[in-house]
Formats: structure tokens, sequence, C-alpha cells
């Protein structure tokens, strides 16, 4: 049987508490014994002073008595050390066992030195005390083996004996009798010493599975609670259990008009280590991290991996100066270097912080606050972490107003495109139009940098994308049909791109509105390189054998590289207007640089952001194939193109 608890292993343990409870059962029972021997000696010393050997059996009954309380007190110093929580020893059984013999070598003794004078009563009387004597030891002594045993031989077998070897019939018939018993209490004296031993083993095997049970039900109820209640990587707890938690913290803070503050720290730089090294040495950062994060913390703290590289931090108190502090050291320690594998790790943190009651009383909104209040930080340099303030309030009901509005913006037509002119370099004429999202509400133009992103975080961005793509295709027919080769230039979010459809979808629709794919021009910026490369290759490979023209918008600005540009081999880059805005710093260069590759790899250049006729000449010496810019004209409106068209043929013509 498999050993629990403080028993685990310890066999030398186990026989210690069973050898305990075999002596403590012995002395138990010794009183019983005693007695029936003091009462024995007591009915033999009526017939004393009438019987020969008076005073040896006087001396006899002195010395017997005198063993007799000697084994009482120290069955009653037993008892006492029982009671303080002693352990019985061998020495403790030897010492009974010693007692016990001994009262039967005296009972023995005085049947064979007396009996020559015994009468036919005082035989009767000693083999009647002596038989009982040993069929009570059967029990009283049941608790160690080799006593009782023996203690039931030496009271019956030489007196019997000795009855058997006598010229007397009665005798011998009472000695074939004291023999038979004396057989048949070593028979009896050996299973009942079997069943008290397998009795006391049974109870401590019980204790041992009462104890292993318990143990179980610890250990399993420890399960339950850490997999409701943990992250099963960090440890640290997770949503369900934080949120009952910071509950509990919000009460006792009512009660105690008391603050408290919600910390939302996200890791910089998380990603990069699980695209770059693996999920696995991600796993180790993010266990590492948790523990760096509760050195920080007291024990009053509560921590939470909230997903991700997310993690919060309940702190019962909402004194600026004590979260600015722990915010430093969060920031500080996180930031250090990490050996994992082989390889040296440096993440660092952002940290928002929203504060219970003057932020918000509710402890969802608390979470959403700081989340607010970190995401607003990440792209400042001064400092990692940041407080939740008015102005992030106002953004934030201004995000929610417009998320809200967006899901039904398409329905409600309140979206529609305008065309920015892409005009050629060497005579300014028009050979496509940028096709621009533009999304008027209650009358309010909303700026796409403000929409953009929420429809992205929505997914919202697919359904818009997939109209503006339509809307796209019906304007490449018209302009086809009017003036012949006139493409449109479509910007596709990162979101979108990432779909696996995406091709296949344009695919048909190109079928459906009866286009030819090169009038299409797919403009994707550089953020989409950061994302899954081979997923990117394969679209834009599909989309390049359809006859589909893709773009590289705002080069220079993001991740491209030149083994990047080489992979994907282009059609189009688009040069961003940052650069251009420089020509007469470091512009220039770039320009150059982009114009010396795009020889060798065979891709167009265009240059955005013209807005003077001294950039426009800069830019076509340079060798820029098109230019787009204010300086040709703003985006229009979808019925001001066709004019602008004609316009610009005439000018042309001229």
């Amino acid at each position: 049987m498999k050993k629990t608890g403080r028993f685990m292993g310890n066999e030398d343990e186990l026989q210690k508490l069973h050898q305990h409870d075999k002596i403590n059962l012995l002395y138990s029972n010794s009183y019983a014994g005693m007695l029936i021997s003091m009462i024995a000696s007591g009915t033999l010393a009526f017939g004393f002073l009438q019987q020969a050997n008076r005073t040896e059996k006087i001396f006899w009954w002195v010395l017997m008595n005198a063993l007799l309380l000697f084994r009482l007190a120290d069955a009653i110093v037993w008892t006492r050390k029982v009671r303080q929580g002693g352990k019985g020893q061998q020495k403790d059984l030897l010492r009974f066992s010693a007692g016990a013999i001994a009262t039967a070598l005296l009972w023995c003794f005085y049947c064979l030195y007396f009996y020559p004078g015994f009468d036919l009563s005082e035989l009767t009387t000693c083999i009647i005390i002596v038989s009982a004597m040993a069929g009570g030891a059967v029990n009283i002594l049941s608790g160690d083996k080799t006593t009782s045993i023996a203690y039931s031989i030496i009271l019956l077998m030489p007196f019997s004996l000795l009855l058997l070897l006598s010229p007397e019939y009665y005798q011998n018939l009472l000695g074939g009798l004291g023999m038979f018993f004396s057989l048949v209490m070593v028979v009896s004296a050996l299973k009942s010493a079997d069943f008290t031993l397998k009795s006391i083993e049974l109870r401590h095997q019980n204790n041992l599975l009462l104890e292993s049970m318990e143990d179980q039900v610890v250990a399993r109820t420890k399960q339950i609670y850490d997999l409701s209640n943990l992250d099963v990587l960090t440890r640290l707890f997770n949503r369900t259990a934080f949120l009952s938690h910071v509950r509990e913290i919000k009460q006792s803070s009512i009660q105690h008009k008391k603050g408290f503050s919600i910390l939302f720290v996200d890791l910089d730089g998380f990603k990069r280590v699980n695209d770059s090294i693996g999920h696995s040495v991600g796993d180790e950062v993010l266990i590492l991290t948790a523990q760096r994060i509760k050195a920080c913390c007291t024990e009053a703290m509560t921590l939470c991996r909230w997903g991700g590289d997310e993690f919060l931090i309940c702190v019962p108190s909402n004194n600026t100066e004590v979260l600015v502090r722990l915010s430093c050291q969060l920031v500080e320690h996180i930031s250090g270097t990490m050996e994992i594998r082989g390889h040296r790790i440096r993440i660092s943190a952002t940290i928002g912080i929203a504060l219970y009651p003057e932020h918000s009383k509710d402890e969802q909104e608390l979470i959403q606050l700081a989340d607010m209040a970190m995401y607003h930080q990440k792209s400042s340099i001064s400092q990692r972490w940041s407080f939740f303030d008015d102005h992030l309030a106002s953004r934030m009901k201004r995000e929610i107003f417009l998320r809200n509005r967006l899901d039904t913006a398409l329905e409600n037509e309140e979206f529609r495109l305008v065309f920015h002119p892409i005009v050629r370099a060497s005579d300014t004429a028009v050979v496509a139009f940028e096709a621009l999202l533009r999304w008027q509400l209650d009358g309010e133009n909303i700026a796409p940098h403000e929409f953009i992103g929420l429809a992205e975080q929505t997914g919202r961005i697919r359904q818009i994308g997939y109209w503006v793509l339509q809307k796209s295709c019906l304007e490449i027919r018209m302009l086809t049909e009017l003036y012949g080769s006139i493409s449109v230039c479509v910007n596709v979010s990162v979101v979108q791109f990432q779909d696996l459809s995406f091709a296949s979808t344009i695919e048909e629709m190109i079928r459906y509105y009866g286009i030819e794919a090169r009038f299409l021009h797919i403009e994707i910026t550089e953020s989409v390189f950061s994302g899954d490369k081979e997923n990117l290759f394969f679209t834009i490979k599909h989309l390049q054998s359809l006859g589909i023209k893709v773009s590289i918008d705002d080069f220079g600005t993001g991740y491209s590289s030149l083994s990047v540009m080489q992979d994907l081999n282009v059609n189009i880059v688009k040069i961003d207007k940052s650069f251009i805005d420089k020509l007469d710093l470091n512009g220039m260069t770039i320009v150059a640089a982009v114009m010396s590759i795009s020889a060798n790899m065979g891709y167009k250049v265009v240059a955005e952001g013209v807005e003077t006729a001294e950039q426009a000449e800069k830019l076509t010496k340079a060798g820029v194939h098109y230019l787009q810019g204010y300086l040709y004209e703003r985006p229009l409106e979808l019925h001001q193109v066709s004019g602008f068209i004609q316009k610009n043929r005439e000018q042309m013509a001229h």
C-alpha cells in the first residue's frame, strides 16, 4: 500500500506506531490481569493459617503482591507517559513481559513447590486458578504473542505434567485435562495475538487510507482551484479570478473609503521574440517577466496575466507617488536582459494607470482606461508609464461613438470615394487615380487616420475594403470605356491583405465587372512586411499572375528592405511625402537611391506629395516616372473626375 502524509516512505515510523499500540494494549489490559492475580493470591491466603509450610506461603504471598504492586506502579507510570504524548519503546515491552513472566513463574513455583502438601481442596483450587489465569491471559496478553504463549505454558504445563506423573488416578485426570487445556490456550493465544496484531495494523492502514484520501482531496481541490483561478503558464491570476478579487477590493475600498488603482502592463518587443526565436522561448520570457513583476509587488497587490503579453496589477492605493515609484521599478526590472537558451533577450514595458474612484467606479472600465493610457503612451518617448486623463477620456468617448457608428456606416451610405490624380512626370498626362475613402458622419468629415484604425480593430475593415474595391472596379470600367488606359489604385489594409481568400475574391470581382486586371493597382503599406511573409508573397504572386499591379505605398517609412523588395518583385514604389518635403536636405539622396535600384529591378516610381513646380522639376530630372500631389489637383469627387481628365487632355493637345 502506498504511504502518504507523514508516513510516506517511512516504514520504520509505521513499525514504531504498531509497537506503541501493542505495548499500550498490554498495559491497558494488565490492570485486569493484576486484579485477577491479587484475588487469586488472596483466595489462597485464607487457607494459609491451617496449611503446612505456612511461613513459606506467606513469603510467597508477600513476594507475589510486591511484584503485582511493582507492575501496577509501572502501568500507572506508562499511562501518564502516554497522556503526555510519549511513545512505547522496546524496553517498555521487555519490562512488561518480564513482569508478566515473573508473575507466571511465581504461580508455577507455588504449584510445584507446595504440591506435596496439597490436600484435595487446595489442589483443586490451584488447578482452577492457573487454568483461569491462563485462559484470561489469552485476551489480556494478546498484544504480544511471545508473552501470551509463554505465560500460558509456564502456568499450566509444568503443574499438569507433575499431575500426570502422580500415582493417583484423579490427579492423572486433572493433569491430562491441564495439558489439553494448555495446548488449547497456546493455540488460542496464537490466534488471539494474530487477530489483535492484524487489528492494530488495519487501524493504521485505515488511518493511512484516510490521510491519503485527505491528501488527494487537498491536491485535487488545489488542482481545481489552479485550473479555475491561475494562468497555466505564469501561475498568476487569470482574468476571472482577477476580476473577482478586484470586486472584493472595491467593496473593501467602499467600506473604508479608500481608493485603489489598476496598472496595465504591456510588453514591447515580445512579438519580435515569438516570431524570430520561437514561441517556446516566448513562453519562458513571459514566465520570467511574471517573476520580475512579482518581485516588484507586495503581497497586498493582486497580479494577473490578462492575455498574451499583457499583465494587470491591482494596487490597494491611489497615491500617485506610490504608483509612479512602482511603475518606474517595474519598467526597470522588466527591461533587464534575459539569458534564455543561449539568447540574450531584452524587452521593455509600457504601463497605463487608472484610479478608483477618480477615473471610474466600474472595475472593467478601469481596466479599459488603463489599457487606453498604456496604448496612448506607447507613442511617447519621454517615459514608459502614463495615467489616464481627461484628454484620453474625450478620446475614448469619441472612439466608442465612432466604433458604434462604423457598424452602420455602409448601410447608411455614409462612405464615398474621392480620386486623387497621378500624372506622368514627362508630360503631366493623367495615367491613374488613387481611390481614397471618405466618411461623412452627421455633416462631419471624419479623417481617415481616425476611423481606419478603428475599422481594423473591429474587423469592419474587410467589409469596407471590399466595398471600396467594388466601387473602384466600377470606376475602372467607366474610365476605360471613356478614356482608354486609366488605372485606379486602391489602398488595402494589412488586416484585409491577411485574408487567405483576398486574391481569389478580387479575381471574381474582375471577372464580374468585366475589366482588365492591369488597370487595377493594389497599394500595400510597408506594415504588411511585419506579418506572415510567406502568405504575403503568395498573395502578391497570385495578384500579379492575374495582371494586377502591386504598389508599395509610403516607401521608406516602415519595415521594407532591399531584400524584401527583391523577393516581392513589386510593380510600383511610391516614395513617401516626408522625403519629398526634404528634397533640399537628404530627401533627394533617398530619391536617387530608389531610382537607381528601380533601374535594376524594373519597377516604376511614384513621388507622393508634390506641391511645388520646383519639386516636380527636380523629381523629373531624377528620373521619377510619375508624380502625385496638390500641384496637379486635390482629391476629386466622383462627378469631377471626367471633367478633370478632359481638361488635362485639352492641355496636352495644346
